[in-house]
C-alpha cells in the first residue's frame, strides 16, 4: 500500500497543539503523477512484459524499530516505501515490496516492539531476494535503504550475488545521506549543529511525519540534547551492548513537522535520481570507485 496516496489521512496532520499539516499532494511537489509497477500487483501471464519495460529493479529496505515514544515503529519503512515510490515512477523502475523484519542495533533491539534479525541471517535473506531478483530478468537492482542496521548486511549480500551473475549491477544507497550535515545547517530547519540528524529526532520525525502525519505525537517525547560527535567531522560507527537510561531517540524533536519533512523528502528524493540516471548513463564505469 502507499502511504502517501491516503489523501483523507494526511489531511488530519501532526498530532501537536495549534500544529497543520497539508498534505502531500497539496505540496506542489512531491506527489507523482502516476503510479510505479509493483511486484505484487503484477499478474502472472504480464510479468516478462512488466519485466522488460522497466530498466531497473528498486527494492526498499526498512526496518520494524523503536523510534521514541513519539514515532511509529515502521518509521523506518514508511519513510523508504514513501521515497522509493516516487523515485520509481521517475526512473521509470519496478517496484518491489519493502522488505521490513531487518537487522536493528543492539541500543534499540532491547526496546519492546522492535523486531531485530541476526545479522548472518539478514545478510543471507537479502542475498536470496537479491539471487530471485535476477532470475526475474532484472538485472540492474537498486537497493534503496531507510535503516542503517542495513548497512552491513545489503553490502555484503550484494557483493556475494553480483560475485555470482555475469552482467548483473547493484546500486546500494541510504536516503539520509542525500541530507549532509553541512547542507542541513544551510537549510536552517533545526537549531541543533548537527542539522537535526539522530535516531528519532527532529530530521527522521520530520520525515516520517510527511507521510504519515497521523502516526507521529511529539505531545508524547521531550527534547533531548543532541548525541555527541565523537569524531569531529567524519562518519564513524559506534555500538554498545546497552544505553543506560536512553530513551531510544535524540535531539530537539520538538522542532519536527510534516512540512519540514516534505522539503526534506523531495531534497532526498532528487538526489536519487539523480543518482540513478548518472550510474545507468555510466553503466560501463566499475564499482566502488
Amino acid at each position: 500500500m502507499a502511504y502517501f496516496t491516503r489523501r483523507d489521512v494526511l489531511r488530519t496532520g501532526i498530532f501537536v497543539p495549534a500544529t497543520i499539516s497539508m498534505a502531500f499532494s497539496e505540496s506542489g511537489a512531491t506527489e507523482p503523477d502516476s503510479h510505479p509497477k509493483r511486484l505484487e500487483e503484477v499478474t502472472g501471464f504480464e510479468l516478462d512484459a512488466a519485466v522488460v519495460a522497466h530498466r531497473l529493479a528498486i527494492l526498499p529496505l526498512g526496518s520494524l524499530e523503536f523510534h521514541g515514544p513519539h514515532n511509529p515503529l515502521g518509521t523506518d519503512s514508511i519513510i523508504i516505501s514513501g521515497i522509493a515510490e516516487r523515485v520509481a515512477v521517475r526512473t521509470n523502475a519496478f517496484l518491489l515490496p519493502t522488505v521490513t523484519f531487518t537487522l536493528c542495533p543492539s541500543q534499540t533491539a532491547h526496546f519492546r516492539g522492535t523486531v531485530s534479525i541476526r545479522p548472518e541471517v539478514m545478510t543471507m535473506y537479502l542475498a536470496e531476494i537479491l539471487r530471485n531478483t535476477l532470475r526475474l530478468g532484472c538485472g540492474r537492482i537498486f537497493v534503496l535503504n531507510g535503516h542503517d542496521g542495513n548497512i552491513g548486511p545489503g553490502r555484503g549480500a550484494i557483493s556475494e550475488v553480483a560475485h555470482e551473475a555475469p552482467d548483473s549491477a547493484i546500486l546500494f544507497a541510504s536516503w539520509w545521506e542525500f541530507l549532509p550535515t553541512e547542507l542541513m545547517k544551510k537549510l536552517a530547519l533545526f537549531s541543533q549543529p548537527n542539522g537535526g540528524h539522530g535516531h528519532g529526532g527532529p530530521l527522521e520525525t520530520s520525515a516520517v511525519a510527511a507521510f504519515r502525519p497521523d502516526l507521529v505525537r511529539l505531545s508524547a517525547a521531550h527534547d533531548l540534547p543532541e548525541p555527541p560527535d565523537l569524531s569531529g567531522g567524519p562518519p564513524y560507527f559506534l555500538q554498545k551492548s546497552i544505553a543506560p537510561e536512553w530513551p531510544g531517540y535524540s535531539g530537539k524533536v520538538s522542532e519536527a513537522s510534516s512540512e519540514k519533512g516534505r522539503q526534506l523528502v523531495r531534497i532526498s528524493e532528487d538526489g536519487i535520481v539523480k543518482l540513478v540516471e548518472n550510474w545507468l548513463s555510466n553503466d560501463d564505469a566499475p564499482g566502488s570507485w
